[in-house]
């Protein structure tokens, strides 16, 4: 997969998944997943009018960003490597047991986790039940330590508002769903599930601006920069629903999901793919995906000086309220011998609010939330032997 934003991360990812069938209907599977990110990333800052300059969170040196320019590190780069495992139990005729495992490695991120499900057939397999929970463990320890929240970002070779070189986060998650096979042709699935979060939830190299709102000369203007801070718990609900329907010359994939967690972050997803089916067993499958959200409770696109320094705050805008809407295309080859190749081609835009009603002075004539552009490649093929 080539994942390439508009002036902002190029980012290039290689899975190889293996599976191979076993005595009695199980199955073992292993995946290895390689990826890298490079690029510019907003670092929470405001957008000003007057060039910026912002500290490495190694704390020997700094970058600039323009008036008039999104503030974003462009010395960001990032390579991830994981390895997956899982083991599928036919247990008995009605039952299948998954066991899955990962680890992932990152140079400052290191992450741990299992997932156990159970599928449970009724009704000569018209109706599945899913039952399945999964845990997580991560390790955190960014450049230059983990940063104090809500403390001052400092000048580059000055002292860094940092204490602990690494810290943890956990993840937990419960799942039931059941499948229904309507007819021949289609079936509908529903799922719930609650995650809880919890430990160390800040993104290390995120921070606020803190801007003029007294001085009627410099409203708006940046004093200072703080890092992040957020909660350090987390719990979300989610309810998914899919109906698949086969039209014989194509096949309707529909899916729904609403979330909501206890930062008052709501989010609603519509996906539909239309797989359209050519002559040889080929096929064609267009794409739309519509997504929007609200903002954390806490999040700000800047702070005032005004309203002093509050317990939570982030200006991180995946936190943020915005709009996102997904077009694609894909097409996969006729099987032949076991072998098939599949592309993909997809364009991501995401809109959030570019002059919010609490802007001050400055602020009003910026736009505070660009608008994100991405195009995204992939690749596909399998085989067997």
């Amino acid at each position: 997969m080539n994942y390439i934003e508009q002036d902002r991360n190029t980012g290039i990812e290689l899975l190889i998944d293996a599976s191979r069938p076993l005595d009695g209907g199980d199955q073992f599977t292993l995946g290895l997943q390689l990826d890298t990110l490079t690029g510019a990333t907003p670092n929470g800052a405001t957008t000003s009018n007057v060039a910026q300059t912002f500290t490495q969170s190694s704390g020997s040196d700094s970058y600039h960003v323009k008036e008039g320019e999104l503030p974003a590190d462009d010395t960001h780069m990032d390579t991830r490597l994981a390895v997956e495992a899982g083991y599928s139990d036919q247990y008995s005729q009605d039952l299948v047991i998954n066991y899955d495992g990962h680890v992932s490695m990152e140079f400052d991120y290191l992450s741990f986790g299992f997932t156990n499900s159970y599928q449970i057939d009724f009704d000569r397999h018209n109706t599945s039940l899913f039952l399945g929970y999964s845990g997580e463990y991560n390790r955190v320890h960014p450049v230059g330590s983990i940063p104090t929240p809500l403390a001052l970002m400092t000048p580059q070779d000055s002292f860094q508002n940092r204490d602990k070189g690494s810290v943890t986060r956990s993840a937990a998650e419960g799942s039931i769903g059941v499948t229904q096979v309507i007819d021949r042709q289609s079936l509908l699935q529903l799922r719930l599930t609650h995650s809880h979060f919890s430990g160390y939830l800040n993104d290390p190299y995120k921070l606020l601006s803190i801007v003029d709102d007294e001085n009627a000369s410099s409203l708006g203007s940046t004093i200072e920069y703080r890092f992040e801070n957020r909660p350090d718990s987390r719990d979300m609900d989610t309810l998914y629903f899919a109906y698949k329907r086969d039209l014989t010359s194509a096949i309707v994939d529909l899916s729904l999901r609403y979330s909501r967690d206890d930062w008052n972050i709501t989010a609603s997803t519509f996906d539909l793919r239309y797989l359209h089916r050519l002559a040889g067993g080929a096929y064609i499958q267009p794409h739309i995906r519509f997504y929007k959200q609200t903002e954390a409770d806490f999040f700000r696109h800047s702070l005032p000086v005004s309203e002093g320094i509050p317990d939570f705050a982030s200006a991180d805008t995946r936190l943020a309220a915005f709009d996102a809407i997904t077009l694609g295309i894909g097409y996969g080859s006729t099987v032949v011998e076991g072998k098939q190749h599949r592309f993909v081609a997809e364009f991501y835009t995401q809109d959030g609010e570019s002059n919010p009603g609490d802007a001050v002075g400055l602020q009003k004539q910026e736009d505070l939330f660009p608008i994100l552009k991405t195009l995204i490649f992939k690749y596909l093929y399998s085989t067997q032997w």
